[in-house]
């Protein structure tokens, strides 16, 4: 053993150049977790010691500017890992690469909260849990939002059913002042106590009230040909009521066209006069009962010539008409002569046509004699409307 040469020793800094390799100098941070090295055993401590104190490029390589590396990176290496040999700036292929890795890297990595806030940027209207898979961000599914059908990408597909138009069927009714005054007055078509809102409420309707005060069955045809509001709940309707013919039947000694142009006259003192004398003589002139404001015959012809206008167009579309109300009003000299012979001419044309009828009179008789109706003595009471409503249901609820 003493004739052989002692074993030379490679020296640390020879060897660390030769087998030392190029390490990013980028924190991990930004490049995600650096690729798994095989660790390097390690070296005595005194070893470790002694090449600090010796080496100062090494010691500058390890420090940098001062700022020492993350923790994580030395743990993944062990605390004996030798670091890369310094260089002011990376190779040119590594700069190249940096842009690629950085991007995979942050589509990789990025955490969950912020794939979430993203697709909530794109779609702030829709709630929605993200996934992240590799480079690409899917919607799995529509959260607390059954309007929604489906969610693809940008694409949302409403629930039809959620639509503004209603699929209820609609009771249009045309009709005169009794359908929508109450025991004090006028009332808005919305209103839930007067009799064409009740039966609304019971079938589960909507409702379309087109009337006016004074209306007969020659303004109902009119209003059929003539109000858009009209067409627009035809096509929708379950059944049309007409509810006309009671002032039909009202004494009319004064022609009707005089009344109706009373409000066209000037100046406003004149017209004033006008209706004060019309007025004055409207109850005196009742007493004769006749003429009336429109003779059997032409409304029973008015309401045949709606009935046809509607069956041209909807054939199935069930018909309600009503036979007069009953009254007692000062105004008409308490005097109804008309109602009979308007009652036949009904009749008739009913059982001709197979048009059901509403006998209002019936109904609203008790209510109209009992002081509880309206004072003026033709409209009616709350409880005048609900057996109106109650006649209603039940005639409409056999023909549909």
């Amino acid at each position: 053993m003493s004739s052989e040469e002692p074993v030379r020793q490679v020296p640390d800094e020879l060897f660390r150049r030769v087998s030392a390799k190029p390490e990013r100098a980028i924190p991990d941070a930004l490049f995600g977790p650096p690729p798994v090295k095989t660790v390097e055993p390690e070296e005595p401590a005194e070893a470790q010691s002694a090449e600090s104190d010796s080496d100062e490029s090494v010691a500058a390589a390890d420090s940098g500017d001062g700022n020492e590396e993350p923790a994580a990176y030395a743990t993944e290496f062990g605390t004996g890992a030798e670091p890369a040999e310094p260089a002011s700036e990376p190779p040119e292929d590594v700069a190249a690469a940096s842009d690629t890795d950085i991007a995979a890297s942050t589509i990789g990595a990025e955490s969950e909260d912020e794939s979430i806030s993203s697709a909530a940027e794109s779609e702030p209207e829709v709630t929605v849990a993200v996934s992240a898979s590799g480079d690409e961000s899917t919607v799995d599914s529509v959260v607390d939002d059954p309007s929604l059908e489906s969610v693809t990408g940008d694409e949302v597909t409403a629930d039809p059913a959620s639509t503004d138009e209603s699929d209820r069927p609609v009771l249009l009714v045309i009709a005169d002042s009794l359908s929508y005054f109450g025991p004090k007055g006028g009332l808005p078509a919305d209103h839930p106590k007067i009799w064409p809102n009740l039966v609304g409420a019971e079938l589960d309707w909507d409702v379309e009230l087109i009337g006016r005060i004074g209306w007969t069955c020659r303004d109902a045809y009119w209003a059929l040909i003539g109000d858009p509001r009209v067409w627009a709940a035809v096509p929708r309707a379950g059944a049309v009521v007409f509810a006309v013919g009671g002032m039909d039947t009202l004494p009319s000694p004064l022609p009707t066209a005089l009344r109706e142009l009373i409000r066209y006259v000037r100046p406003p003192v004149l017209r004033r006069g006008v209706r004060a004398t019309y007025n004055w003589l409207q109850p005196k002139l009742s007493k004769l009962g006749r003429p009336v404001a429109l003779p059997p015959k032409v409304s029973v012809d008015y309401l045949e010539q709606s009935r046809e206008a509607l069956a041209q167009l909807r054939p199935d579309l069930p018909v309600v008409a009503v036979l007069p109300s009953v009254h007692n009003c000062a105004a008409y000299g308490h005097v109804h002569s008309g109602r009979e012979p308007a009652v036949e001419a009904l009749r008739a044309w009913s059982d001709k046509t197979s048009v059901p009828l509403v006998d209002l009179g019936e109904a609203v008789r008790e209510d109209i004699f009992s002081g509880d109706a309206n004072p003026d003595g033709i409209h009616w009471g709350w409880a005048g409307h609900t057996a109106v409503a109650n006649s209603m249901v039940k005639t409409l609820q056999e023909v549909r």
